[in-house]
Protein backbone atom coordinates (compact mmCIF):
# COMPACT_ATOMS: atom_id res chain seq x y z
CA UNK A 1 0.00 0.00 0.00
CA UNK A 2 2.46 2.77 0.74
CA UNK A 3 4.24 1.97 -2.22
CA UNK A 4 1.43 2.22 -4.82
CA UNK A 5 0.70 6.14 -2.68
CA UNK A 6 4.71 6.46 -3.02
CA UNK A 7 4.18 5.62 -7.05
CA UNK A 8 0.96 8.09 -7.12
CA UNK A 9 2.41 10.55 -5.18
CA UNK A 10 6.29 10.68 -7.60
CA UNK A 11 3.84 10.21 -10.95
CA UNK A 12 2.26 13.73 -9.90
CA UNK A 13 5.80 15.35 -9.01
CA UNK A 14 7.06 14.08 -12.36
CA UNK A 15 3.82 15.38 -14.38
CA UNK A 16 3.91 18.90 -12.60
CA UNK A 17 7.60 18.97 -13.52
CA UNK A 18 7.03 18.31 -16.78
CA UNK A 19 4.09 20.73 -17.32
CA UNK A 20 6.18 23.56 -16.09
CA UNK A 21 9.49 22.94 -17.33
CA UNK A 22 9.70 21.33 -20.37
CA UNK A 23 11.46 23.09 -23.26
CA UNK A 24 11.72 22.58 -27.04
CA UNK A 25 14.93 20.52 -26.64
CA UNK A 26 12.74 17.87 -24.08
CA UNK A 27 10.15 18.12 -26.94
CA UNK A 28 12.76 17.16 -29.57
CA UNK A 29 14.04 14.62 -27.46
CA UNK A 30 10.44 13.16 -26.79
CA UNK A 31 10.03 12.74 -30.65
CA UNK A 32 12.36 10.48 -30.90
CA UNK A 33 10.35 7.78 -29.23
CA UNK A 34 8.56 6.96 -32.06
CA UNK A 35 10.27 4.26 -34.39
CA UNK A 36 8.37 5.53 -37.23
CA UNK A 37 10.12 8.85 -37.03
CA UNK A 38 13.24 9.42 -37.07
CA UNK A 39 16.08 12.93 -37.59
CA UNK A 40 18.25 14.00 -40.81
CA UNK A 41 20.16 15.87 -38.73
CA UNK A 42 21.25 17.83 -35.15
CA UNK A 43 19.35 20.68 -34.73
CA UNK A 44 20.02 24.33 -35.38
CA UNK A 45 18.88 25.96 -32.26
CA UNK A 46 18.37 29.64 -32.13
CA UNK A 47 18.35 32.25 -28.89
CA UNK A 48 16.75 35.30 -28.38
CA UNK A 49 19.81 36.83 -29.59
CA UNK A 50 19.96 35.15 -32.78
CA UNK A 51 16.11 35.63 -33.70
CA UNK A 52 17.61 37.64 -37.11
CA UNK A 53 19.02 34.97 -38.33
CA UNK A 54 16.38 32.83 -39.54
CA UNK A 55 13.33 35.33 -38.94
CA UNK A 56 14.37 37.82 -40.81
CA UNK A 57 11.40 41.24 -41.14
CA UNK A 58 9.67 39.12 -38.74
CA UNK A 59 12.37 38.97 -35.96
CA UNK A 60 11.04 42.07 -34.10
CA UNK A 61 7.44 41.23 -34.11
CA UNK A 62 8.29 37.97 -32.66
CA UNK A 63 10.84 39.23 -30.00
CA UNK A 64 7.73 41.41 -28.79
CA UNK A 65 5.42 38.39 -28.56
CA UNK A 66 8.11 37.16 -25.79
CA UNK A 67 10.27 34.83 -28.12
CA UNK A 68 12.36 32.38 -25.90
CA UNK A 69 14.70 30.49 -28.58
CA UNK A 70 14.08 28.35 -31.74
CA UNK A 71 15.11 24.83 -33.18
CA UNK A 72 14.95 23.78 -36.80
CA UNK A 73 15.46 20.20 -37.85
CA UNK A 74 14.07 17.92 -40.72
CA UNK A 75 12.49 14.85 -39.98
CA UNK A 76 11.88 11.53 -42.32
CA UNK A 77 8.96 9.15 -41.86
CA UNK A 78 7.24 6.60 -44.05
CA UNK A 79 4.94 9.21 -45.22
CA UNK A 80 7.59 11.36 -46.01
CA UNK A 81 9.92 14.36 -44.82
CA UNK A 82 9.20 17.27 -42.55
CA UNK A 83 11.25 20.53 -41.78
CA UNK A 84 10.13 21.17 -38.38
CA UNK A 85 10.72 24.52 -36.81
CA UNK A 86 9.61 25.38 -32.43
CA UNK A 87 9.35 28.44 -31.28
CA UNK A 88 9.38 28.31 -27.71
CA UNK A 89 7.29 31.52 -26.10
CA UNK A 90 7.45 32.90 -22.59
CA UNK A 91 4.07 31.51 -21.82
CA UNK A 92 1.18 30.41 -23.69
CA UNK A 93 -0.64 34.19 -24.15
CA UNK A 94 2.18 34.51 -26.56
CA UNK A 95 2.58 31.78 -28.15
CA UNK A 96 -1.44 32.54 -28.86
CA UNK A 97 0.19 35.92 -30.12
CA UNK A 98 2.79 34.63 -32.45
CA UNK A 99 0.89 32.10 -34.10
CA UNK A 100 -2.33 34.88 -34.58
CA UNK A 101 0.34 37.32 -36.25
CA UNK A 102 1.92 33.84 -38.35
CA UNK A 103 -1.68 33.20 -39.60
CA UNK A 104 -2.41 36.65 -40.58
CA UNK A 105 1.06 36.81 -42.44
CA UNK A 106 -0.37 33.99 -44.40
CA UNK A 107 -3.09 35.60 -45.08
CA UNK A 108 -1.93 38.26 -47.01
CA UNK A 109 0.42 36.63 -48.84
CA UNK A 110 0.14 35.91 -52.40
CA UNK A 111 -0.64 32.20 -52.44
CA UNK A 112 -3.83 30.02 -51.72
CA UNK A 113 -5.89 31.23 -48.51
CA UNK A 114 -5.45 29.19 -45.41
CA UNK A 115 -7.45 26.64 -43.80
CA UNK A 116 -8.05 25.49 -40.30
CA UNK A 117 -7.10 22.02 -39.33
CA UNK A 118 -7.48 19.98 -36.18
CA UNK A 119 -3.89 20.43 -34.78
CA UNK A 120 -2.53 21.14 -31.21
CA UNK A 121 -4.66 23.68 -29.84
CA UNK A 122 -5.76 25.58 -32.50
CA UNK A 123 -3.85 25.49 -36.49
CA UNK A 124 -3.99 26.47 -39.70
CA UNK A 125 -2.74 24.98 -43.16
CA UNK A 126 -1.63 26.81 -46.20
CA UNK A 127 -0.02 24.89 -49.22
CA UNK A 128 2.67 22.70 -47.56
CA UNK A 129 3.18 24.67 -44.91
CA UNK A 130 1.06 24.14 -41.10
CA UNK A 131 0.98 25.89 -38.08
CA UNK A 132 -0.53 25.32 -34.71
CA UNK A 133 0.27 26.64 -31.25
CA UNK A 134 -0.16 24.30 -28.27
CA UNK A 135 1.20 25.77 -24.44
CA UNK A 136 4.06 28.14 -24.46
CA UNK A 137 5.07 26.30 -28.21
CA UNK A 138 4.74 27.32 -31.50
CA UNK A 139 5.05 24.68 -34.45
CA UNK A 140 5.30 25.24 -38.08
CA UNK A 141 5.75 22.06 -40.57
CA UNK A 142 6.77 22.19 -43.86
CA UNK A 143 6.71 19.21 -46.05
CA UNK A 144 3.60 17.04 -47.96
CA UNK A 145 0.44 17.25 -46.78
CA UNK A 146 0.07 13.53 -45.62
CA UNK A 147 3.23 13.95 -43.67
CA UNK A 148 2.99 17.15 -41.83
CA UNK A 149 -0.26 16.11 -40.65
CA UNK A 150 0.73 12.63 -39.54
CA UNK A 151 4.08 14.41 -37.63
CA UNK A 152 2.34 17.07 -36.83
CA UNK A 153 0.05 15.13 -34.25
CA UNK A 154 2.49 13.49 -32.92
CA UNK A 155 4.20 16.89 -31.65
CA UNK A 156 1.21 17.80 -30.27
CA UNK A 157 0.99 14.93 -28.51
CA UNK A 158 4.09 15.54 -26.90
CA UNK A 159 3.86 18.72 -25.85
CA UNK A 160 2.52 19.52 -22.02
CA UNK A 161 0.71 22.10 -20.43
CA UNK A 162 -2.20 24.36 -20.28
CA UNK A 163 -3.09 26.57 -23.79
CA UNK A 164 -4.59 29.70 -22.55
CA UNK A 165 -5.45 32.54 -24.86
CA UNK A 166 -4.82 35.91 -23.49
CA UNK A 167 -7.83 37.57 -21.43
CA UNK A 168 -8.54 40.03 -24.22
CA UNK A 169 -8.79 37.39 -26.73
CA UNK A 170 -11.25 35.65 -24.40
CA UNK A 171 -13.44 38.17 -24.57
CA UNK A 172 -14.17 38.22 -28.34
CA UNK A 173 -17.30 37.52 -28.92
CA UNK A 174 -18.42 34.59 -30.94
CA UNK A 175 -21.75 35.42 -32.13
CA UNK A 176 -21.16 35.79 -36.49
CA UNK A 177 -17.63 35.38 -35.82
CA UNK A 178 -15.06 34.78 -39.01
CA UNK A 179 -12.94 31.52 -37.84
CA UNK A 180 -9.04 32.08 -38.31
CA UNK A 181 -9.37 36.39 -38.25
CA UNK A 182 -8.65 36.80 -34.84
CA UNK A 183 -5.54 38.51 -34.07
CA UNK A 184 -3.87 39.26 -30.72
CA UNK A 185 -1.63 42.44 -30.87
CA UNK A 186 0.67 44.15 -27.84
CA UNK A 187 2.67 46.52 -30.05
CA UNK A 188 2.04 49.36 -31.83
CA UNK A 189 3.58 48.28 -34.75
CA UNK A 190 1.92 45.23 -35.36
CA UNK A 191 -1.72 47.25 -35.30
CA UNK A 192 -2.86 46.69 -39.15
CA UNK A 193 -3.16 49.73 -40.86
CA UNK A 194 -6.47 48.51 -42.63
CA UNK A 195 -7.85 49.44 -39.48
CA UNK A 196 -7.58 53.23 -39.51
CA UNK A 197 -6.34 53.61 -36.05
CA UNK A 198 -3.87 56.86 -34.86
CA UNK A 199 -1.87 54.55 -32.26
CA UNK A 200 -0.94 57.10 -30.75
CA UNK A 201 -4.23 57.60 -29.13
CA UNK A 202 -4.70 53.35 -28.18
CA UNK A 203 -2.22 53.32 -25.04
CA UNK A 204 0.65 50.92 -26.30
CA UNK A 205 2.88 52.63 -23.85
CA UNK A 206 1.01 51.85 -20.64
CA UNK A 207 0.93 48.47 -21.35
CA UNK A 208 -2.55 47.58 -23.00
CA UNK A 209 -3.72 44.75 -24.89
CA UNK A 210 -5.17 44.80 -27.82
CA UNK A 211 -7.44 41.78 -29.99
CA UNK A 212 -9.24 42.08 -33.24
CA UNK A 213 -11.47 39.76 -35.37
CA UNK A 214 -13.56 39.62 -38.64
CA UNK A 215 -17.42 39.56 -38.04
CA UNK A 216 -19.98 39.12 -40.82
CA UNK A 217 -23.07 41.36 -39.76
CA UNK A 218 -26.14 41.92 -42.21
CA UNK A 219 -24.26 40.76 -44.92
CA UNK A 220 -20.87 42.79 -44.19
CA UNK A 221 -17.57 41.94 -42.87
CA UNK A 222 -17.51 44.45 -39.98
CA UNK A 223 -13.65 44.16 -38.30
CA UNK A 224 -14.60 44.86 -33.78
CA UNK A 225 -11.15 46.04 -32.06
CA UNK A 226 -10.80 45.35 -28.32
CA UNK A 227 -8.54 46.87 -26.30
CA UNK A 228 -8.08 46.01 -22.44
CA UNK A 229 -6.09 48.75 -20.33
CA UNK A 230 -4.60 47.33 -16.86
CA UNK A 231 -7.27 49.52 -14.85
CA UNK A 232 -10.70 51.19 -15.34
CA UNK A 233 -9.00 54.58 -14.90
CA UNK A 234 -6.55 53.81 -17.88
CA UNK A 235 -9.27 52.70 -20.40
CA UNK A 236 -11.42 55.99 -18.88
CA UNK A 237 -8.45 58.35 -19.82
CA UNK A 238 -8.05 57.12 -23.30
CA UNK A 239 -11.84 56.40 -23.82
CA UNK A 240 -12.02 60.42 -23.02
CA UNK A 241 -8.93 61.17 -25.88
CA UNK A 242 -10.71 58.83 -28.49
CA UNK A 243 -13.96 61.40 -27.62
CA UNK A 244 -12.18 64.52 -27.79
CA UNK A 245 -9.97 63.47 -31.30
CA UNK A 246 -13.11 61.08 -33.18
CA UNK A 247 -16.30 63.22 -32.11
CA UNK A 248 -18.13 61.49 -34.97
CA UNK A 249 -17.41 58.22 -34.40
CA UNK A 250 -19.03 57.67 -30.44
CA UNK A 251 -21.69 55.65 -31.96
CA UNK A 252 -19.01 52.62 -32.81
CA UNK A 253 -17.42 52.44 -29.60
CA UNK A 254 -18.01 51.85 -25.86
CA UNK A 255 -16.47 51.25 -22.72
CA UNK A 256 -16.66 48.86 -20.42
CA UNK A 257 -14.70 48.86 -17.25
CA UNK A 258 -11.05 48.30 -18.22
CA UNK A 259 -12.22 47.33 -21.92
CA UNK A 260 -12.68 49.74 -24.94
CA UNK A 261 -14.73 48.30 -27.88
CA UNK A 262 -14.55 49.84 -31.53
CA UNK A 263 -15.93 48.72 -34.47
CA UNK A 264 -14.26 49.76 -37.64
CA UNK A 265 -15.10 49.01 -41.49
CA UNK A 266 -18.11 49.96 -43.41
CA UNK A 267 -20.92 49.33 -40.44
CA UNK A 268 -24.42 50.70 -40.06
CA UNK A 269 -25.06 52.27 -36.90
CA UNK A 270 -28.03 49.60 -36.17
CA UNK A 271 -25.04 46.60 -37.29
CA UNK A 272 -22.53 48.57 -35.02
CA UNK A 273 -24.45 48.61 -32.16
CA UNK A 274 -25.67 44.96 -32.60
CA UNK A 275 -21.80 44.10 -32.56
CA UNK A 276 -20.81 46.57 -29.43
CA UNK A 277 -24.08 44.93 -27.44
CA UNK A 278 -22.32 41.55 -27.87
CA UNK A 279 -19.44 42.36 -25.81
CA UNK A 280 -19.19 42.54 -21.95
CA UNK A 281 -16.95 42.13 -19.61
CA UNK A 282 -16.93 41.83 -15.87
CA UNK A 283 -13.98 43.00 -13.72
CA UNK A 284 -11.67 40.78 -12.47
CA UNK A 285 -9.12 40.77 -9.23
CA UNK A 286 -6.15 38.48 -10.07
CA UNK A 287 -2.90 38.00 -7.85
CA UNK A 288 0.31 38.23 -10.50
CA UNK A 289 2.84 38.93 -7.88
CA UNK A 290 5.81 35.87 -8.11
CA UNK A 291 5.10 33.24 -5.48
CA UNK A 292 7.77 33.57 -2.00
CA UNK A 293 9.00 29.69 -2.94
CA UNK A 294 9.84 29.20 0.67
CA UNK A 295 10.44 25.82 2.17
CA UNK A 296 8.76 23.83 5.00
CA UNK A 297 11.84 25.00 7.21
CA UNK A 298 12.11 28.32 6.49
CA UNK A 299 8.69 28.90 7.38
CA UNK A 300 9.06 27.16 10.90
CA UNK A 301 12.14 29.51 11.69
CA UNK A 302 9.61 32.86 10.54
CA UNK A 303 7.37 31.02 12.72
CA UNK A 304 9.44 30.75 15.81
CA UNK A 305 11.04 34.01 15.01
CA UNK A 306 7.95 35.93 14.88
CA UNK A 307 7.00 34.41 18.40
CA UNK A 308 10.36 35.12 19.78
CA UNK A 309 10.19 38.58 18.89
CA UNK A 310 6.70 38.92 20.93
CA UNK A 311 8.04 36.71 24.23
CA UNK A 312 10.74 39.27 23.95
CA UNK A 313 8.50 42.82 23.44
CA UNK A 314 6.44 41.08 26.46
CA UNK A 315 9.10 40.65 28.92
CA UNK A 316 10.96 44.08 28.60
CA UNK A 317 7.40 46.01 28.73
CA UNK A 318 7.02 43.69 31.80
CA UNK A 319 10.18 44.61 33.51
CA UNK A 320 9.99 48.16 32.33
CA UNK A 321 6.54 48.63 34.20
CA UNK A 322 7.95 46.45 37.24
CA UNK A 323 11.10 48.40 37.82
CA UNK A 324 9.18 51.74 37.49
CA UNK A 325 7.28 50.66 40.17
CA UNK A 326 10.08 49.09 42.44
CA UNK A 327 12.12 52.20 41.99
CA UNK A 328 8.92 54.87 42.52
CA UNK A 329 8.06 52.70 46.04
CA UNK A 330 11.93 53.29 46.70
CA UNK A 331 12.22 56.98 46.38
CA UNK A 332 8.52 57.98 47.49
CA UNK A 333 7.18 55.21 49.72
CA UNK A 334 3.46 55.19 50.35
CA UNK A 335 3.10 58.01 47.92
CA UNK A 336 2.80 57.13 44.59
CA UNK A 337 1.48 53.08 44.79
CA UNK A 338 0.06 51.80 48.05
CA UNK A 339 -0.72 54.56 49.56
CA UNK A 340 -3.17 53.89 52.69
CA UNK A 341 -5.88 55.97 52.21
CA UNK A 342 -6.23 54.62 48.64
CA UNK A 343 -5.90 51.17 49.95
CA UNK A 344 -8.92 48.92 50.73
CA UNK A 345 -8.80 45.53 52.74
CA UNK A 346 -11.44 43.03 52.48
CA UNK A 347 -11.58 41.11 55.39
CA UNK A 348 -13.36 36.87 55.59
CA UNK A 349 -13.39 37.04 59.40
CA UNK A 350 -12.60 33.45 59.02
CA UNK A 351 -11.61 33.48 62.80
CA UNK A 352 -14.59 33.07 64.83
CA UNK A 353 -16.66 30.81 66.57
CA UNK A 354 -18.33 28.00 65.41
CA UNK A 355 -22.27 27.43 65.92
CA UNK A 356 -23.69 24.16 66.74
CA UNK A 357 -26.86 23.03 65.20
CA UNK A 358 -28.42 20.13 65.26
CA UNK A 359 -31.98 19.33 64.05
CA UNK A 360 -34.89 18.42 66.09
CA UNK A 361 -36.85 15.40 65.57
Amino acid sequence: MKRIWFQGLLSMFLLTASLYGQTRESLLKALHTNPEWSAIAEPAAYTLPEVEKFAGKQAVAIRHYGFVGADVQDWKGTDGRVHLTVYQMTDPSAAYGLFTFQRAAERTSDAADSTSVPMGSEGFHRGTEAYFWQSKFVVKLEGDTKAVDSFGQWVSKNIFGQSIKPPVSELLPPNNLIRGSERYVIDAQEVDHKLGLDTSLLGFDDEVEMATANYRIDGKTTNLVLLLYPTQQVAKKYAEGLDAKLPNETGSRKRVGALIALVRGPQEATSAKQLLDLVNYETQVTWNEPRPDLTMSQIVLTAFTFIGIALLFTAVVGLSFGGVRIFMKAQFPNRVFDRREEMEVIQLNLIQGVTDKKLIE
